[in-house]
């Protein structure tokens, strides 16, 4: 494969697109415990048995809504959380890059953002454009990152997205003054979404680019890192919270949704439908609960016509979301042939959809901000 697909976009001649995934770690820290699946639902027997529903109203925390992605994914979470940082107080990417990486160009995405030996600095540009929209305020204001809980992650042997475009990532929140809860950069790993519950090894490349690394002779768990760090009370190299409750046994259910009721469409390569895991005691309504919530992103490639819903049920976020009470949304894209060219499914993170994609008016930021407001319960 060449390096223009392997990174993941289209140029006039070829059609390219990032696959999605990514792990990292830190060798030598202690193994955080493994979540178990207990009795969370299947997402593939979701699928089989139930159509799109609409997506209700819960009752959510606004002081514990983050973000989560992986490659596009991890782009476009970057874009979520810079764009509306007022409702989302942190991010998990993987394999993803600074806020604008592409600077609205398909060549600079591919030749500066990743790709093996496609790297260029954009980090001073970023900062600039981030800079203008937040004065702007066509974003939030950039001042609503000091502080805010944000995890990394990058594998040292990544040929899809550079390592150094992460550690420019890395850079960029600490400029804004974002907490780094961990910066897990170490594992030989390649791209790809790493958790206990990969089907391929850490330094595997290909599909369903869900990996598991190993650390200390035990699956690594690098969900269990961020969402501690989100919702419980463990350290930051993902060891104890004992004192925390352990609802991993009651599970939860996944309920499959309609998207197009926001706005979802071929035209803006979104699918018909998404999905959201909802743990028991999380189902009453109203604008403030107890109940946090996290967006996770696919990446290129791990759309439902790619891998069906392995991204859901390999992360190994639900397991953790049943302990901690949290409600994950998995929006999803949709591969499409013709205007919007966007043959691998990824999310719009350099403009094949919309030139304000990084904004708040941004089409697909805007349609999954709606899903967000409804669960919120707006």
């Amino acid at each position: 494969m060449d390096a223009a697909r392997r990174f993941g976009l289209i140029l006039p001649f070829v059609a390219c697109v990032v696959a999605a995934g990514c792990s990292g770690g830190a060798t030598g820290r202690s193994t955080p415990p493994v979540a178990t699946e207990s009795r969370v639902v299947n997402a593939e027997a979701a699928v089989r048995s139930t159509g799109p529903v609409q997506l209700r109203r819960y009752a959510i925390d606004r002081d514990k809504v983050f973000v989560a992605g992986i490659s596009s994914g991890g782009f476009f979470g970057v874009q979520m959380h810079v764009a509306h940082s007022a409702t989302f107080k942190g991010a998990a990417i993987y394999a993803g890059g600074v806020y604008y990486c592409a600077l609205g160009n398909i060549v600079t995405a591919l030749t500066a953002c990743g790709g093996e030996g496609l790297y260029a600095p954009t980090l001073a540009a970023s900062e600039a454009y981030l800079d203008l929209q937040s004065h702007s305020g066509t974003i939030d204001p950039e001042s609503n990152l000091r502080g805010q809980p944000v995890y990394l992650w990058s594998g040292k042997n990544d040929t899809v997205v550079s390592p150094h475009e992460m550690d420019d990532l890395n850079a960029e929140y600490g400029h804004y003054g974002a907490n780094i809860v961990r910066y897990d950069n170490a594992f030989p790993a390649q791209h790809g979404w790493e958790s206990p519950a990969g089907e391929l090894g850490c330094g595997t490349l290909g599909s369903p680019f869900m990996i598991r690394c190993d650390s200390g002779g035990g699956a690594y768990d690098s969900e269990a890192v961020w969402m501690k760090a989100f919702f419980g009370q463990g350290d930051r190299h993902g060891r104890g919270d004992r004192g925390d409750r352990d609802d991993r046994s009651s599970g939860g259910k996944l309920i499959n949704f309609d998207q197009t009721a926001f706005g979802a469409s071929a035209s803006n390569s979104m699918d018909t439908n998404g999905y959201v895991f909802v743990p028991n005691g999380c189902n009453g309504e109203g604008d403030r609960g107890g109940c946090g919530l996290v967006v996770a992103f696919h990446g290129c490639l791990q759309t439902q016509a790619d891998i069906g819903t392995k991204f859901i049920t390999e992360s190994g976020i639900n397991e953790w979301a049943a302990r901690y009470h949290v409600v994950v949304l998995y929006p999803y894209a949709v591969k499409s042939a013709t205007a919007p060219l966007n043959p691998n499914g990824c999310w719009d993170w350099w403009g094949y959809d919309d030139p304000n994609y990084a904004l708040k008016s941004g089409t697909q930021v805007s349609i999954v901000y709606k899903m967000v407001q409804r669960l919120m319960g707006h």
